[in-house]
């Protein structure tokens, strides 16, 4: 049986160890070893990281917005 917090563990080495689509394929190789629970852990925890990513883009990008109509508002016109 494989608990949340070694699949979160196992992902966080993942991540340390591989980028773009080498992640992945560690994903996928890690993901065949696991059982059904596992399986769905690993799920989520993906899904959630996922979110977290879109999330802090968005910030970004509102950020950025909020900066540049601060920066017009202080221009001289």
């Amino acid at each position: 049986m494989t608990t949340r917090a070694d699949v979160v563990r196992r992902v966080d080495e993942l991540a340390a160890e591989h980028s773009g689509r080498e992640f992945a394929d560690a994903i996928r190789s890690y993901s065949a070893t696991l059982d059904r629970e596992g399986q769905e852990h690993l799920k989520q925890v993906l899904l959630e990281r996922a979110a977290d990513f879109d999330r802090a883009i968005m910030d970004r990008v509102d950020a950025r917005g909020w900066l540049r109509r601060q920066w017009d508002r202080a221009a001289p016109r």
